[in-house]
């Protein structure tokens, strides 16, 4: 047996988060019911919009993937961008995604072992592109993890998650009831998992409402933000408003010629 025969062997051997589509021409088994695998189909094609409509240059251009999972969407990135960093936090994750990308033969995508929630800024890792998909609503930090993202990008960025249902809004007292502070959105607390195999590095996670996501992408520098569109065939909870996918543009650097 050949070495892309073993590799090609292991990955059918093993059951997955997602559903590849293999060389061969069959799938990986998955465990996720098929009325729930829609929600990555329709990640995709949101990611394929956005890169279309708003990256031209992809091709020579470098992405950052948080929560890289099991390498779906960093191969994904791997096919439009020149480079592709996946962070990941869980070990079996990373091994799991180096197995995939080897078997389907993509040879521009590396992945590093990270907690998002505790990395600090590193210059050496900005990016074009950070895509943030499936990982704010796990986080008992997620404001840490957007501003890292920011920091990292030097152009684009695109997340998606979970939102609270209400955007709230008004003011809230400060030091006495004269001073008064605008609220700018809310995060709901709810327990996560962080023994499972999707869960967050904690077992507690805040899940922002609209406006509070859309307020802190500003606050970080983006100038350019758009709410995606659900399509008829998205994943219900797109179409109902339950789940976002926001895009932020930072302004152009100055033209220096």
């Amino acid at each position: 047996m050949t070495d892309a025969a073993r590799v090609l062997q292991a990955v059918k051997d093993r059951v997955w988060f997602y559903e590849f589509e293999l060389p061969d021409g069959t799938r990986t088994r998955t465990d996720i019911p098929a009325e729930l695998a829609r929600i990555h189909t329709s990640r995709r094609a949101k990611l394929r919009q956005v890169i279309q409509q708003h990256i031209p240059d992809a091709a020579t251009s470098s992405a950052v993937d948080f929560a890289s999972h099991e390498g779906y969407f960093s191969i994904e990135l791997a096919r439009h961008f020149a480079t592709v960093l996946g962070l990941e936090i869980r070990r079996e994750s990373i091994e799991a995604a180096r197995l995939i990308t080897r078997a389907l033969g993509v040879d521009n995508v590396v992945y590093r072992e990270a907690d998002l929630q505790r990395m600090p800024h590193d210059d050496a890792l900005c990016a074009d592109l950070v895509l943030v998909y499936g990982l704010i609503y796990h986080l008992e930090n997620p404001i840490h993890a957007l501003r890292l993202a920011a920091g990292l990008s030097r152009r684009h960025i695109l997340v998606e998650t979970q939102v609270f249902p209400y955007d709230v809004s008004g003011r809230i007292e400060d030091g006495q009831y004269l001073g008064q502070r605008a609220v700018e959105g809310v995060f709901s607390l709810s327990a996560d998992y962080s023994t499972a195999r999707e869960g967050g590095s904690t077992d507690l996670a805040l899940v922002p409402s609209l406006n509070a996501l859309l307020y802190l992408l500003r606050a970080f520098g983006f100038e350019t933000l758009e709410v995606l569109a659900s399509e008829p065939g998205d994943y219900e909870q797109f179409r109902r408003g339950a789940r976002v996918v926001v895009y932020g543009a930072k302004a152009p650097p100055p033209d220096r010629g």
